[in-house]
């Protein structure tokens, strides 16, 4: 659960309980006068929160709508709600006596607080008790209608925030043991996109839920039937997760591409196709805050998946720089328009045509996000898309832990590198055990090990999943590609088998 989101709950509850203690009347007054202190103490947290400007927390004041909208409604209804709560409990505050109150602390006496406890600041109010009374029933009438709100548009972002997520975090502790099993589910719907790409629902059993819950902007690997041994290929999520446990992927047909052809050809609703369960570290860490989304061609896919969950399931603005070779080429075109017109205040839709605009180089891209804020950015398209997308974040301002890449294929086929002139001595541990090999020049890790008869857990053999990784606790390897690992794993050792080699003459992993 995001940090703003936690104050935020916790906020509410003791508001909750001050409105609950507040209705007993005189009964439980000395309690209702420390809810109040808590109160008080919360909103100008809140306020000094909105001055800093926290990395996480939205702003205190909405956005200006540029037309009526629920969302600018609850956000001014929620402004209202806290503004009326702290001023009945700042008057509230002083029509009492709060040196006395304070005094009742152990160890504290009356005369630590002098004739502080004596200051009327709500004397010029003329009948306080009526003011306050005014404030603290316009409060709970607010209370009231936003509970109404959260109740009728909000249930998804209550529920989250009361129960927290449902999806563990990418890990970083050890790998398993053993591969990832692939699982058959059947294809519920099939929705075509464009002339040569489509989009395919899978349906997920309730036992399976858990395991496939899933993050916007992680993929999964499928392995389809089209060649022998069967080819693996990622595809990312296109939605987040549905209520019913439903994933979508978006396939894009290419050109002399055997898995991609296979599956926009055969693949109907009713058909099963196999897969592991969700992974990859392209994911927003906070959906409350701002995101600049930037993507070229099928690199769409996962920032459709991230716009979505923002603005139904967050409080945070996109801006979505979205460059295709033409109108007939735009994924998602109906889709991205309905999501503008639902959210007009916190969604900005910038589409760039190769065709008539020419490509986006990083100079382009620049003057388009001229003037957003500096917030969390995601790339993904062709490599050099990303790179020219890459130095214009640079240029806005945007430093490198906050730029996020996600390249939209699989790592091209690389050539084995003679790393030195004889074999490296190679000790892995695996399930508990130790053992000893040889790897010979240019040779993976994975390779070597499956050569004697080990079996590390392995699925893509492409550097794409993630499956096959392992820790380096002695020695140094590197690895030929990596659209996995991100910069804190790499620093903790950790490399995949299948495209790591030995580099020092003695190496040593462990699973």
């Amino acid at each position: 659960m995001a940090v703003f989101n936690r104050f935020r709950l916790f906020h509410w509850l003791l508001a909750g309980f001050f409105v609950a203690v507040y209705l007993t009347g005189d009964d439980a007054e000395l309690l209702h006068v420390w809810l109040g202190y808590g109160l008080a103490g919360l909103l100008l947290a809140r306020l000094l929160i909105a001055l800093l400007r926290p990395r996480g927390f939205p702003r205190l004041l909405p956005a200006q709508p540029r037309k009526p909208s629920l969302g600018a409604f609850g956000s001014w209804l929620t402004l209202a709600t806290l503004a009326s709560l702290a001023l009945a409990s700042l008057i509230g505050l002083g029509m009492v006596d709060n040196g006395d109150v304070l005094a009742d602390l152990p160890g504290i006496g009356p005369e630590v607080f002098g004739a502080a406890s004596d200051i009327d600041f709500v004397g010029w109010l003329g009948d306080a008790e009526e003011v306050h009374e005014f404030f603290a029933n316009l409060a709970l009438t607010l209370v009231g209608l936003h509970i109404g709100y959260v109740l009728l548009f909000r249930r998804k972002l209550a529920w989250s925030m009361l129960r927290g997520p449902r999806q563990p975090a990418p890990a970083s502790g050890p790998a398993p043991a053993a591969a990832p099993a692939f699982v058959a589910l059947e294809i519920s719907a099939r929705q075509v996109e464009t002339a040569d790409s489509a989009s395919f629902s899978l349906r997920v059993p309730p036992a399976l839920r858990e395991r496939f819950a899933a993050q916007p902007g992680q993929f999964v690997t499928l392995r389809v039937p089209c060649a022998e041994p069967p080819l693996l290929r990622c595809y990312s999520l296109s939605q987040p997760v549905a209520a019913d446990g439903t994933l979508r992927i978006t396939v894009k047909r290419v050109p002399g591409g055997r898995a991609s052809n296979w599956l926009l050809d055969q693949l109907q609703p009713g058909a099963r196709v196999e897969l592991l369960p969700p992974a990859g570290v392209f994911v927003s860490r906070d959906l409350d805050g701002d995101h600049l989304l930037l993507g070229a061609g099928s690199g769409i896919t996962p920032l459709r998946a991230i716009l979505e969950a923002v603005l139904e399931q967050g409080r945070g603005r996109v801006f979505l720089f979205y460059a295709s070779r033409d109108a007939q080429s735009l994924i998602f075109a109906e889709e991205l328009a309905a999501l503008a017109a639902r959210h007009p205040e916190r969604l900005r839709l910038c589409i760039w045509l190769d065709a008539e605009q020419g490509l986006p180089d990083s100079r382009a891209i620049a003057t388009k996000i001229a003037g957003w804020p500096r917030a969390e950015a995601f790339v993904c398209g062709p490599q050099a898309f990303m790179d020219g997308a890459a130095r214009a974040l640079a240029e806005h301002g945007l430093e490198s832990p906050r730029i996020h890449l996600e390249r939209f294929a699989s790592a091209a086929p690389t050539v084995a590198r003679r790393i030195g002139p004889r074999a490296s001595r190679l000790q892995v541990t695996l399930d508990g055990r130790r053992r000893e090999l040889d790897v010979q020049p240019g040779e993976a890790l994975l390779e070597a090990m499956e050569a004697v008869g080990l079996q590390p857990p392995q699925a893509c053999r492409s550097g794409v999943c993630g499956a096959c990784r392992c820790r380096v606790v002695e020695g140094e390897a590197r690895m030929r590609s990596n659209l996995v690992l991100d910069a804190a794993q790499l620093r903790q050792g950790w490399v995949l088998a299948c495209q790591a080699e030995p580099v020092s003459a003695r190496l040593a992993v462990e699973y």
